[in-house]
Parts: structure tokens; C-alpha cells; sequence
């Protein structure tokens, strides 16, 4: 009988836990490896695997469309971790590309006492990291 990862993965307990997850997803992007970001989010985001799937198909799609524009990946960095009262972490960081750099950010929930995914998105909104 097979598990899904979901099944296998402890729960996440603090906000560091949080920080080190999705920073491991940023990285994956950050070096051009989205459908590993995802799969690396996946075991803690109650989305069904196959929505899961679907955005990291789209995600990469909309990369390699972008790449004539923004260069080859280089990497990422961490910009800021932000709360909103017990329930909410949002950890931004950016995929940087030889000639620009998107936002990634990793929202978490924690609706008991663990956190999930609740919400990973990107974009080119650079100005809005100094908000």
C-alpha cells in the first residue's frame, strides 16, 4: 500500500520550520527548478495534487517565457518574513535572473496548532518589496 507525502510529512510546528521550507522552494526556483519548489511545498499544502501540479506546469510555462526578458536564473535571496496575529507568515524572497529579479512569497496558515500552505505565489512587483 502506498502513502501519499502528505501522510508522511511532520507537521510543521514553529515559524522558523516555515522560513526553512519555503526558503528551500525559493532556492529551487531560483535556480529555474519550479515544478521542484512546488514538489518540495507539497507534502504540507492541503491543494489537491493535481491543482499542485497544474501551477507548477503553468508556473514553469510562464518562466520560460519570461527568460528572453529577464536572462538565466542566478539564484535567490531572502527579503523579509512578516506575520499577521497568530495565524499568518509570509516569507518573501526573490528569484534573481541575470537581468531582473521576481518575488516569491510563501504564505502559511496555521489553523491549529501546525502550519500549511496556504498561498505561493510570484511575480515582477519588485517595488513592492520596499513596502
Amino acid at each position: 500500500m502506498m502513502l501519499s507525502a502528505s501522510c508522511l510529512a511532520e507537521p510543521i510546528k514553529d515559524v522558523q520550520d516555515t522560513k526553512k521550507l519555503c526558503g528551500s522552494a525559493a532556492e529551487a526556483f531560483g535556480q529555474g527548478d519550479a515544478k521542484g519548489a512546488f514538489d518540495i511545498l507539497k507534502a504540507h499544502w492541503p491543494l489537491p495534487k493535481q491543482e499542485i501540479d497544474n501551477l507548477s506546469y503553468q508556473t514553469e510555462s510562464q518562466l520560460k517565457m519570461a527568460a528572453s526578458r529577464f536572462g538565466n536564473t542566478i539564484g535567490s535571496d531572502f527579503i523579509s518574513t512578516k506575520t499577521a496575529g497568530n495565524s499568518f507568515v509570509q516569507h518573501t524572497y526573490i528569484g534573481k535572473y541575470e537581468k531582473h529579479a521576481v518575488r516569491y512569497v510563501c504564505v502559511f496558515y496555521k489553523p491549529k496548532d501546525h502550519w500549511v500552505v496556504n498561498t505561493v505565489y510570484w511575480d515582477d512587483k519588485t517595488p513592492l518589496l520596499f513596502d
